[in-house]
C-alpha cells in the first residue's frame, strides 16, 4: 500500500503536468515550424477556455457542445494572430518576435476579461462534473482531472504523428529550417503556417478550458507564474525541439512541483523549485537555442539604432549646455514638488508610478548596452524589496545593499548565459521573476521604514538620474564600446572590447537599478506591507512593454513610454489591461523605434529652427559689417 502523500504527488502531478504539458507541446510545435517562442500561448488558451467555461456554467450548454466552440475559437484566434501580426514580422530577429508575443499576451488577457463581462461578469468557478470520478485514496479525481490525464498523451501522439508523418507537418518543419528554400520548392508557406497555428491554438484552448475547470478562474488576477513556467520549463529542457522529451519533462516537473508544494502551504518552495529547474535546464543545454537558424542580428531592428546625437557645433554651444542643465533641474523639480502636494493615498500611487518608471528605465539600459530584452526585471525588484525588509539600519543603507545584491544576481545570471542564445537570458529572467515573487512571501508583513514623501522624491530623482546617467554613459568612450560589443561582439574584440565583460557590467547596472525600483516600491506601499501580487510576471512584461513603446534605444523615450502606458491604466476595464499590449504590437509593426523617434524628429526640427535663425542673424551681421567699415573710413 503506497503512502497517501505519494499517491497525491503522483496523481496531481500527472494532472498539472498534463495541463502545462499541452502548452509546452505548443511551444515546441511553433518553434520547430515557425521559429517563434510564443509567450502568449497560455493567455491565448485561456480565451478559448473562458468561452467554454462561460457557455457551460452560465449558458447552461453541455460540455461536449461547448468544448468544440472553445477549441475552434482558440484555433481561429491563433490564425488571425499569425496573419495579422506575426506573419508580417517574418524577417525580423527572433527576439523581436518575442516582444510581439509579450504584447499579444496582454491583449489576450484583456479579451479574456472582456468575455467575462459579456456574460454578466459571473465567473466560472465550479468544477467540471460530467458524471464520472476516480477515487484513489486519498485523492478524488473529478471529471476535469481525468480528462487532462487522458487528453495529454493523445495530443502528444497526434502532434508527433503530424510533424513526422503528414505532408503538412513535414512541410512545416522544412519552413522552420529554411524558409526561402522551402518556398522555392513550391511549399505554400501561408497555408502551412495557418495550419500549424490553428493546431497550436486548438491545443492551447484545450489546456485553457481544462485549467479553468480544474483550478478555477480569476477575473482580475494576473497570470500565475506556475502557468507560464510549468509550460516553458519542459520546452526549454527539451531544447524547444523534441515533443516526447517535453512531454516527459512536463509530467516529471508536475510531480516535482506537487512534492515541493507539500512542504509549503503557500506554494513558495514549489515556485522556487520551478525557477531552479528553468535555470538548470538552460545551463545544461548542449547547444544554443536556434543555433541552426540564420536569424538576423538584433541590431537590424530599427529600435536598436541609438538616437542620433546633435551636431558638434550645436551640442558644443553654451546655450545647449545650459539649456540641458535647466531641463534637468526642471525635471528634478517636476518629480519632487508633487510629493509634497499629494494626499497620503495619492502619494502611494505616485510612489508606485515612480518605481515602475525606474524599472522600465532599467529594462531600457539592459537593451541599450547589452542587447538583451529582459522578461523578469521586476523579479529583481522583488528580491531587493524582500531583502530590504530584513536588513537593519536606515532606508538608504538598506537600498544600497539590496541594489548591490540585485546587481550581483544579475551579473551571475549574465555570466551563466554568456554562451547561450539571446533567448536564454529572457527565459532565465522569467524564472527569476517567479523567484522574486516567491521571495516576497517570506516578507509578506515586512515594511521598509522611512518618510514616504522623502522616499518618493528620492524615487523620482533616481528616475531622472538614471536617464541622465544612461545618456552620459552612451556618449562616453566606454559606453560606445558597450554598444559596439552589443551590435557585433566578434568585431568588437579586434578593438580591445571584451563583449562578455561588457555584457555582464551592463546587466549588473540594469538589475541594480531594478533593485532600487523595488525598494522605492516597497516604501510606497509600506502601509500595507509587501505582497506577492505586487511582484508578478505580468508586471515584468509590462516594464518591457513600456520600454519598447518608448523606444529601447533612448532613455528619454523609455521614460515617456512608461508615463504613457501608466496613464493608459486609468482607463476602465478591460481596456486598461490592453493598452500596453496594443501599444507594443503597434510599435513593432508601424513605429519600430518607438516614441523616441517622434521625440528625435521634434528635437531636430527645433534645432533646425534655432540654427536657421542663428544663420540669418550672422548673415545679416556680415552684410552690415562692410558698410560700417566704409562709413568709418
Amino acid at each position: 500500500m503506497l503512502p497517501g502523500w505519494l499517491v497525491n504527488t503522483v496523481l496531481l502531478g500527472l494532472v498539472f503536468g498534463s495541463l502545462a504539458g499541452l502548452n509546452s507541446i505548443g511551444f515546441v510545435l511553433l518553434w520547430r515550424t515557425t521559429r517563434v517562442v510564443n509567450l502568449a500561448q497560455p493567455a491565448l488558451g485561456l480565451v478559448g477556455g473562458v468561452i467554454t467555461a462561460q457557455l457551460v456554467v452560465n449558458g447552461e450548454w453541455s460540455f461536449w457542445w461547448a468544448a468544440p466552440v472553445g477549441i475552434v475559437a482558440g484555433a481561429c484566434l491563433a490564425v488571425l494572430t499569425d496573419r495579422l501580426v506575426l506573419a508580417r514580422l517574418h524577417d525580423v530577429p527572433r527576439s523581436i518576435l518575442l516582444v510581439a508575443t509579450v504584447g499579444l499576451a496582454q491583449i489576450f488577457d484583456g479579451i479574456r476579461v472582456a468575455v467575462a463581462f459579456m456574460f454578466g461578469n459571473e465567473l466560472p468557478t465550479t468544477a467540471l462534473d460530467l458524471g464520472f470520478t476516480w477515487n484513489i485514496f486519498p485523492v478524488n479525481l473529478l471529471s476535469g482531472h481525468i480528462l487532462a490525464i487522458v487528453c495529454f498523451p493523445l495530443v502528444v501522439y497526434a502532434v508527433h504523428r503530424f510533424m513526422t508523418r503528414s505532408r503538412i507537418g513535414v512541410a512545416a518543419l522544412a519552413l522552420g529550417q529554411d524558409t526561402e528554400r522551402a518556398r522555392s520548392l513550391g511549399i505554400p508557406a501561408a497555408v502551412v503556417r495557418s495550419a500549424v497555428w490553428a493546431i497550436a491554438g486548438a491545443i492551447a484552448a484545450l489546456s485553457g478550458m481544462l485549467t479553468i475547470f480544474v483550478q478555477g478562474f480569476s477575473l482580475g488576477g494576473s497570470l500565475p507564474p506556475t502557468v507560464l513556467l510549468l509550460a516553458l520549463a519542459p520546452a526549454v529542457f527539451a531544447g524547444l525541439r523534441s515533443i516526447t522529451r517535453a512531454a516527459v519533462a512536463s509530467i516529471l516537473l508536475g510531480m516535482a512541483y506537487q512534492l515541493a508544494g507539500r512542504f509549503s502551504t503557500s506554494g513558495t518552495l514549489a515556485v522556487l523549485a520551478l525557477a531552479v529547474f528553468v535555470i538548470v535546464a538552460v545551463a545544461v543545454q548542449g547547444q544554443n537555442l536556434g543555433r541552426g537558424e540564420a536569424a538576423q542580428r538584433a541590431s537590424s531592428w530599427e529600435a536598436a539604432a541609438t538616437t542620433r546625437p546633435l551636431p558638434w557645433k550645436v551640442s558644443a554651444s553654451g546655450g545647449v549646455f545650459f539649456g540641458g542643465l535647466a531641463l534637468v533641474l526642471f525635471a528634478i523639480a517636476a518629480v519632487a514638488v508633487p510629493a509634497y502636494l499629494l494626499s497620503p493615498s495619492q502619494l502611494v500611487a505616485y510612489g508606485v508610478a515612480t518605481a515602475i518608471t525606474l524599472g522600465a528605465v532599467a529594462v531600457g539600459i539592459a537593451w541599450l548596452f547589452a542587447g538583451e530584452l529582459p522578461l523578469g526585471h521586476w523579479g529583481f525588484a522583488g528580491l531587493a524589496a524582500a531583502l530590504a525588509t530584513r536588513l537593519p539600519g536606515p532606508w538608504g543603507f538598506r537600498a544600497a545593499i539590496a541594489a548591490a545584491v540585485a546587481a550581483g544576481v544579475g551579473a551571475f545570471t549574465a555570466f551563466g548565459t554568456r554562451r547561450r542564445s539571446s533567448l536564454s537570458f529572457a527565459v532565465v529572467g522569467l524564472a527569476i521573476a517567479a523567484a522574486g515573487q516567491a521571495a516576497v512571501l517570506f516578507s509578506a508583513t515586512g515594511k521598509i521604514p522611512g518618510d514616504p514623501r522623502l522616499l518618493c522624491v528620492a524615487g523620482g530623482v533616481l528616475c531622472v538620474a538614471a536617464v541622465v546617467g544612461a545618456i552620459k554613459l552612451r556618449a562616453s568612450t566606454y559606453g560606445a564600446g558597450l554598444v559596439a560589443a552589443r551590435d557585433d561582439p566578434e568585431r568588437a574584440k579586434w578593438f580591445g572590447v571584451d563583449p562578455v565583460r561588457g555584457r555582464i557590467v551592463a546587466l549588473a547596472l540594469s538589475t541594480g537599478i531594478a533593485g532600487l525600483a523595488g525598494v522605492v516600491f516597497g516604501v510606497a506601499i509600506q502601509s500595507t506591507g509587501l505582497i506577492d501580487s505586487s511582484f508578478t510576471i505580468e508586471r515584468s512584461l509590462a516594464l518591457l512593454a513600456m520600454a519598447v513603446v518608448g523606444g529601447v534605444s533612448s532613455p528619454v523615450g523609455v521614460l515617456v513610454g512608461a508615463i504613457a502606458l501608466q496613464a493608459g491604466q486609468l482607463l476602465p476595464r478591460p481596456w486598461d489591461g490592453m493598452t500596453s499590449g496594443v501599444g507594443v504590437v503597434a510599435v513593432v509593426l508601424f513605429l519600430p523605434a518607438g516614441l523616441s523617434r517622434v521625440l528625435e524628429r521634434v528635437r531636430d526640427a527645433a534645432v533646425r529652427l534655432v540654427a536657421r535663425d542663428a544663420v540669418r542673424a550672422e548673415a545679416a551681421a556680415r552684410q552690415r559689417e562692410p558698410a560700417g567699415r566704409v562709413s568709418a573710413a
